[in-house]
């Protein structure tokens, strides 16, 4: 009996001990399954385990110890488990594991800020976002600041509608303008160009402060604006259109559309076209408070992505017209003699970039950066003419590639300008000499820009050289240097140099809306000036709500600039050469805020302090705020349908130009400061599905200034000027839009 008892034991410890678990794994991957070789299967609670086989076959003894859990894991799947009981004896299972390339789909919610600082960035550089454009009505790029303090947009006189930016207080010349790293905006186009690129156009905007990098050229002074437009096939919808209308007889309409051709190639069209066509008179001074106008441009892009190679190109041209001056002026027939403005722009443009990574250094890469352009711009004030002809070329190749590891980066190249300019000015009826107007520039530079990369350092050392064929050599060293003090500080600094060549003519174009002669006795040198500045910004928590503070302080030196001095003579103005001092001390401190969510603040104050020497003495410029103040609300409904914005802006005092007197020393106006005043606007907008409706208003305090043009019965006497411009000139402007838009499929 004890012997049979003995039996049944030891035949009951041998099933469990000796039971096994097997099986066969199969893999499955891009819709294929078949046997996985190679398979570790074990237990969670033992360290016996076996591999599969070729056959993805495997064989395993378990434990007594049960229940225990068998997992299976193998490269580049996800592992699998199964929960062997002591009921599972002698199981035979087979078991599939899926690639880890098929991902479950992930939603990654984020808000990104409409205004924001580049934290990566070694350079302080702001970037506005779509959204933030969405702002405002953003009808073309001079319109696109009016919710950012650190770019200026004014009006340059009373008679054109002409606007010009201003960063630091210096004039917009002093800042490169870009288009995804492509000049524009030069010579011929600085003059109206910001009227002629439209703001729906636009996907975002980088403002950096300071004299930028050598990588993009030689002419940055004060800063850089870089502009990326939408690219078809990366982020933009499949089909964009917007109209928009204004009280003021302003209509226009705004499209753009994405095609997919492969998976290589995608192209994108662009059209814009915008009227202006009621006459406005309502300081009834006999003068069109905005002038006629008729802008047509249009845009094809093209993208090209390879896995060694891709490609960007395309073409731009416009066609604009403004037709201004006394009301009843047309064109086409003046029989009473009237004081007319006319102006007309054809632009042509195609770009391209290529860029080239090798297959045996992936962190080594080339890139090409192809322009030409043509541009024509004629333009008539009174008596006073202009018409000029640009035909512009533009190659930087640029190799990027790593010093030992990729916390040292080294940029070098070469870059190539031509640019050939015909001009003629009638200067009341005098015209100019032509060897101070037509002039064809030849530049070849190279440069190399070292960046080194730290946890908390970063610095980046530049220096590029040109030789200008009507100046000479010119050298241009730039340094920047970023240090995180903590997680949530971070300090920049900033040292560099740039030259320009001054174009008399066109960089004051505006001042042909007045009847002073323009007096230039010598040869204009290159404008070189040196930037130094710095800035901290601060990320913290206020309320246990984000917040961000940020201060900059910048100073811009000359040592020589094209002086434009209206108080030598008051009958008269002066281009000439620095013979003295002239600079910019910019400070700037913003502060942002989100109280509750969805509803953020801006607030921001800028100090400018820019003087030259004008009629022999170190004297304020003219027409610069010493004193801005700005704030803007935005808040949007936690459904996202309604949007909100309001912004209000105060502008400082001004020194206004002297004045002319006529021949019975008529004293016109006392006034030697402007005064203050305070601009305010608004927006709200409505979505419902593809559809955004908005209506908003500009200038809603009404604000105009009075008597902006001075002897106005006597538009061709000596004592006209419609250039002592500070204030707007016009009201209280409502406008309203749709957007419409579909987006494309991921």
């Amino acid at each position: 009996m004890k012997k049979n008892i003995l039996i049944a034991i030891l035949s009951l410890f041998a099933l469990n001990t000796f039971a096994q678990v097997k099986g066969t794994v199969y893999g499955s991957s891009e819709n294929k399954k078949e046997p996985l070789f190679g398979v570790k299967v074990f237990f969670l609670g033992s360290d016996i385990g076996t591999i599969t086989d070729e056959t993805g076959a495997f064989t395993l003894d378990y434990l007594p110890a049960l229940p225990d859990t068998l997992i299976f894991r193998a490269q580049g799947y996800y592992t699998d488990t199964l929960v062997i009981t002591k009921k599972d004896r002698f199981l035979n299972v087979n078991v599939t594991l899926y690639s880890s390339s098929y991902l479950p789909e992930v939603v990654i919610a984020y808000q990104r800020e409409n205004s924001s600082i580049e934290k990566l960035d070694p350079l302080f550089t702001e970037t506005l976002s779509a959204g933030e454009l969405r702002k405002a009505a953003c009808c073309n790029l001079s319109e696109s600041f009016e919710t950012n303090a650190s770019v200026d947009v004014n009006l340059t006189d009373a008679v054109s509608g002409a606007k010009k930016i201003q960063m630091m207080g210096l004039a917009g010349t002093y800042t490169q303008i870009q288009f995804e790293n492509i000049p524009m905006l030069k010579n011929l186009g600085s003059a109206y160009g910001l009227n002629m690129i439209p703001g729906t156009w636009i996907n975002s905007i980088q403002i950096t402060k300071g004299s930028g990098t050598v990588v993009n050229g030689y002419e940055s002074m004060a800063g850089l604006i870089n502009l990326e437009f939408y690219q078809p096939g990366v982020n933009m919808d499949k089909l964009y259109f917007n109209a928009y209308t204004n009280i003021q007889g302003r209509n226009e309409v705004n499209f753009h559309n994405s095609i997919q051709l492969s998976k290589k190639w995608s192209t994108g069209f662009f059209g814009h076209a915008s009227v202006g066509a009621i006459e406005l008179d309502r300081n009834k001074d006999g003068f069109k408070d905005i002038p006629l106008s008729e802008n047509f441009t249009f845009m094809n892009r093209w993208n090209y992505e390879g896995e060694y190679f891709e490609s960007k190109f395309g073409f731009r041209g416009s066609v604009t017209s403004k037709t201004g001056g006394e009301m009843g002026y047309k064109r086409s027939s003046n029989p009473n003699n009237l004081y007319g403005v006319s102006i007309e722009n054809q632009h042509a443009e195609v770009y391209a970039k290529t860029g080239f990574f090798f297959k045996k250094s992936v962190n080594s890469s080339l890139g090409l950066v192809y322009q030409a352009k043509y541009h024509a711009l004629q333009a008539q004030f009174g008596n006073r003419s202009m018409d000029a002809q640009e035909k512009r070329g533009y190659v930087n190749a640029i190799f990027n590639t790593i010093l030992g590891n990729t916390t040292n980066t080294l940029k070098t190249g070469l870059s190539f300008v031509y640019d050939e300019l015909r001009q003629k000015h009638i200067n009341l009826g005098m015209q100019d000499d032509i060897s101070n107007l037509n002039r064809t520039e030849i530049v070849p530079g190279a440069f190399a820009e070292f960046t080194k990369k730290t946890i908390r350092h970063d610095l980046v050392l530049g220096a590029r050289g040109d030789y200008h064929n009507l100046f000479g050599f010119q050298f241009s060293p730039r340094a920047h240097y970023k240090f995180k003090v903590t997680e949530k500080v971070d300090l920049r600094l900033t040292a560099g140099k740039g030259f320009r060549v001054p174009n008399y003519v066109v960089d004051n174009l505006s001042l042909m809306a007045n009847n002073k002669p323009w007096v230039l006795n010598e040869t204009l040198k290159p404008e070189v000036a040196w930037n130094f500045g710095g800035s901290t910004v601060y990320e913290f928590r206020l309320f246990k709500r984000s917040a961000r503070w940020s201060v900059d302080a910048y100073h811009t030196l000359f040592t020589n600039q094209l002086v434009v001095d209206r108080d030598q003579d008051a009958q008269a103005i002066y281009f000439r050469n620095l013979d003295g001092q002239s600079y910019s001390n910019a400070i700037q401190t913003d502060f942002s805020f989100e109280p509750i969510r969805n509803f953020e603040i801006k607030m921001a104050y800028k100090y400018l302090d820019v003087k030259a020497t004008f009629g022999g003495s170190l004297q304020e410029k003219i027409m610069v705020p010493k004193h801005r103040g700005f704030i803007n609300f935005g808040y949007s409904t936690r459904n996202k349908r309604w949007e909100y914005d309001l912004t209000a802006s105060v502008f400082g005092t001004k020194r206004l130009p002297r004045l002319a007197l006529n021949e019975e020393g008529t004293v016109f106006t006392s006034d030697e400061r402007s005064k203050a005043y305070g601009m305010v606007n608004a927006q709200i907008t409505h979505i419902y599905k593809r559809w955004d409706f908005y209506v908003g208003g500009e200038n809603l305090l009404n604000y105009t200034q009075k008597n902006p043009i001075i002897d106005a019965q006597n538009p061709f006497s000596s004592t006209f000027d419609a250039t002592r411009i500070w204030a707007p000139v016009i009201g209280i402007n409502v406008y309203a839009g749709v957007r419409f838009s579909i987006e494309n499929k991921k």
